[in-house]
């Protein structure tokens, strides 16, 4: 007969999965919930206080990935989360390989003799197999944090020293940690707190969890007290805290000062990483989110997300070279995936190689013509038609449109009358999404026809046309739509920025509106050439607006200072080419192709005159006939001399 040890691996051997490849790179450690087989139920507690304090102290590891506890708890939860008396290895173990884990640590606590003693195993799930087995014993009247520290020092990583002694104190944040209810889970918090006032987790969870409940003096009141408490809470909480903190601001450079002091306690967390990277991006330190994401590829190199990511950061840099070598890789880890050539299509297009853009955007729809709905060959018509080949750009939209009838999709005339408008046929753009509008049957009519109109209001508003523009409003308005309010708003009487203000934040009062209320006051006051009291609205949009290639605000941000007097400080703003958005824009014409008079602009101001009549040309081709509303054709044909 089997000892019950030896009964206890053997099952736990078999109960992974061998459905995993084996892993390449570091490997990734899930610490598992503990069995509690004292029969004691109310020392259930101690299986997750197992868990969370191996887990913290091996969290500073530089070999080995240990997967966050909260990661962990979130994804069982999304499962489906078991009682505490349930087993790690069958409650969490699904939890622990969808969250990444290569590495699985298990176990079971027991009580014979007055003493208490903790079994582990470390699984391998790829390959069935058990690699290590771990025991502690300790007197009853010891400590369950004494016993997973021996455990977590038994693995052979360095290990930092748990944030507390106080059992009382642990049981009351793993109460906190498994219980939904969110008025308890404080409670326990709390009480964790007044167990031991320096246990720094429990201000992070408990800060976290007001945060969540988006309780901001709550959040600044536990963050206060955590703070009075000064360098007695071990410093990984503390910086935990400050993330916390950071984020209260809105401030993405604050926000990515404290994720990257927290990642240099935490050098193998790749999630934590990811979040730097992501902050460093919204702070548009692009070399950095680029470096930061270096680290994580260092960490997970077949990581194909992060290699994309890695990408685009680049682009951001203006790095082509670096942008293509991850892409690259990217695209030999996934051959049959079309987003690595769709990404390298927008990098080459953002960047201004627009030949090799076009290129990369057909190979990757003919790799997968259903990608993006064939979007690829929106963008590799705005790719031809951005040297200057009109007709040729023209054959590759109806290809696109081509295939969109052949999807039965009902909505083609609306893309067609955008791209008449953004290749010069404006009036023709009108008439036809007009016509498109009042041909609409009655189910198409309630969901497409307000967006259409709202179309035709802002091109109206750019031509200089307010009736027809309010005419548009009226039509669109009875449908209230997000685009038919917006246009309603934009179609209103000309009025001074302060009556501008006050009708936005009437007509979207709510805080949860700022940024659509902030964006909606840009656009009317850019159409109605309130040009000096945009900017500091664009301007604040764009620095708490995380950059997207295909992000507009730049080229509108560049319009309003040219337009104010201060062209030097639009150079930057105008330097690269905002990627074609594949789902209609309705203010998209705004920017484009207004950017290739606003560089011609700043090139001339360089003294870089044949370089700025290129762009002039081109502005002049792609504008069409139909001028616009603010002279910037009639100010091109005089710079090229026509």
């Amino acid at each position: 007969m089997r000892s019950a040890r030896t009964a206890f691996l053997i099952a736990a051997a078999f109960s992974v999965s061998c459905s995993q490849k084996t892993p390449t790179g570091p490997q990734h450690l899930a610490v598992l919930r503990f069995e509690n087989l004292t029969g004691d139920a109310s020392l259930d507690w101690m299986g997750r206080a197992a868990s969370e304090v191996i887990s913290t102290e091996l969290a500073g590891s530089t070999a080995t990935i240990i997967v966050a506890s909260g990661s962990l708890r979130t994804t069982d939860r999304l499962l489906g989360a078991r009682p505490l008396s349930a087993p790690g290895i069958s409650a969490e173990r699904s939890a622990a390989l969808l969250s990444g884990a290569t590495r699985i640590l298990y176990g079971r606590i027991t009580r014979s003799g007055g003493s208490l003693r903790m079994d582990a195993a470390l699984a391998d799930p790829a390959r069935q197999k058990i690699e290590r087995t771990l025991t502690a014993r300790a007197p009853e009247s010891g400590s369950v944090i004494g016993l997973a520290d021996s455990l977590a020092r038994e693995l052979h990583v360095p290990a930092r020293a748990f944030d507390t002694q106080k059992p009382e104190a642990l049981r009351q944040y793993c109460a906190g940690l498994e219980t939904t209810d969110v008025a308890a889970a404080a409670q326990f918090y709390a009480r964790a707190v007044a167990a031991d006032p320096n246990f720094g987790q429990p201000y992070v969870a408990w800060a976290q969890l007001a945060a969540s409940q988006r309780n901001r003096a709550e959040t600044e009141r536990i963050l206060a007290l955590a703070a009075a408490r000064g360098d007695a809470i071990p410093e990984l909480a503390r910086a935990r805290l400050a993330t916390i903190a950071a984020g209260l601001t809105g401030d993405p450079v604050t926000e990515a000062h404290s994720l990257e002091a927290l990642a240099r306690l935490t050098p193998a967390d790749s999630i934590l990483l990811r979040q730097l990277a992501q902050a460093d991006l919204n702070a548009r330190a692009f070399n950095a989110a680029a470096e930061t994401l270096k680290k994580a590829l260092a960490i997970e190199p077949s990581e194909a997300v992060l290699l994309n990511q890695l990408g685009y950061a680049e682009m951001y840099a203006g790095n082509l070279t670096g942008a293509t070598t991850a892409l690259d890789n990217y695209a030999r880890l996934r051959p049959d995936d079309p987003n690595a050539l769709d990404s390298l299509g927008d990098v080459h297009f953002y960047l201004g190689q627009f030949t090799q853009a076009e290129k990369y955007y057909q190979r990757s729809f003919e790799k997968d013509r259903s990608f993006n709905d064939g979007g690829d060959l929106v963008k590799a018509a705005r790719a031809r038609l951005m040297t200057g080949d009109v007709t040729g750009a023209d054959g590759i939209f109806n290809q696109y449109l081509d295939t969109r009838r052949q999807a039965k999709d009902p909505v083609v005339e609306f893309r067609r009358a955008e791209w008449e408008f953004l290749s010069g046929r404006r009036r023709q753009a009108i008439a036809r999404l007009d016509a498109f509008a009042r041909s609409l049957s009655p189910n198409l009519a309630a969901t497409v026809a307000p967006e259409a109109y709202a179309q035709i209001a802002v091109w109206e508003l750019q031509l200089g046309d307010p009736i027809r523009a309010r005419d548009a409003a009226k039509a669109a308005a009875p449908r209230a739509t997000g685009p038919a309010i917006i246009a309603h708003f934009l179609a209103g009487s000309p009025a001074p920025p302060a009556e501008w203000q006050a009708r936005a934040e009437q007509m979207l009062p709510q805080p949860a509106q700022e940024r659509t209320r902030k964006l909606m006051l840009a656009y009317a006051l850019l159409l109605h050439k309130e040009f000096q009291a945009a900017e500091p609205v664009l301007s604040d949009l764009r620095q708490h607006t995380p950059p997207e290639p295909s992000e507009i605000l730049p080229v509108l941000l560049a319009w309003a200072r040219v337009e104010s007097g201060h062209p030097e400080q639009a150079a930057a703003l105008v330097e690269r080419n905002p990627v074609p958005n594949v789902r209609p824009e309705i203010f998209g014409s705004l920017a484009f192709p207004r950017l290739l008079f606003l560089r011609a602009a700043e090139l001339d101001r360089q003294s870089r005159h044949q370089e700025a009549v290129v762009n002039y040309r081109l502005f002049l081709t792609l504008s069409g006939p139909d001028d616009s509303a603010f002279g910037e054709e009639a100010r091109a044909r005089a710079a090229i001399g026509k």
